[in-house]
């Protein structure tokens, strides 16, 4: 387990942290991931992330593993939890049980090896916007909710972790600078 830790831990490190943008730019990213990985789009969540963020001007790179967070093995869970959030605050339209035997039968509609075939992704769609209106308002809620935490989270971590490692940034930097001016002379120079 730990060594899947120092890998997930040197991704952000190396991905989030150190990517060539503004915080305010890779916490959008971050936030408007969080927020579509959480709605039911499954199959869809990358694309809608990575277009959100190309229209609000975020960080794209960081969108893609943040929007993740729901996958084939952790839809049941956060769908559930969702769901029963929106049962919460909205009148029952269709029972628990109705609803708990909807997200089984997405979690085991198909196994791995459908996992690539348009006809699964159809499927997966029709299911779930067949679902009901309390999954919908949970998943929204539980989104909005953590993109903003995310948001705020993410950027004060970038800027936290760029003024403790300035230096490292710094020479970083000046290392890809002197790399571009030796390009630039080299292409300035007279083939003999």
């Amino acid at each position: 387990m730990t060594r899947y830790r120092r890998k997930a831990r040197k991704f952000l490190m190396h991905n989030v942290l150190h990517a060539d943008d503004t915080p305010h730019r890779i916490a959008l990213g971050v936030g408007l991931a969080t927020l579509v990985a959480f709605l039911p789009l499954i199959g869809v969540q990358t694309v809608i992330a990575v277009a959100l963020a190309a229209m609000f001007r975020a960080n794209k790179v960081v969108c893609i593993p943040v929007v993740w967070i729901t996958n084939p093995i952790t839809w049941l869970p956060v769908y559930g939890a969702c769901s029963a959030l929106g049962r919460v605050l909205l009148p029952a339209s269709a029972s628990a049980a109705e609803q708990t035997a909807a997200l089984e039968e997405l979690s085991s509609s198909g196994g791995i090896s459908q996992f690539f075939t348009i006809a699964f992704w159809g499927d997966l769609f029709g299911r779930l916007t067949n679902l009901s209106a309390e999954l919908w308002l949970g998943c929204a809620l539980v989104g909005i909710v953590g993109g903003i935490v995310a948001y705020f989270a993410s950027r004060w971590a970038v800027v936290a972790y760029r003024e403790k490692h300035k230096h490292v940034i710094a020479r970083r930097r000046a290392r890809i600078f002197r790399a571009k001016a030796r390009r630039a002379r080299r292409a300035t120079r007279e083939p003999v």
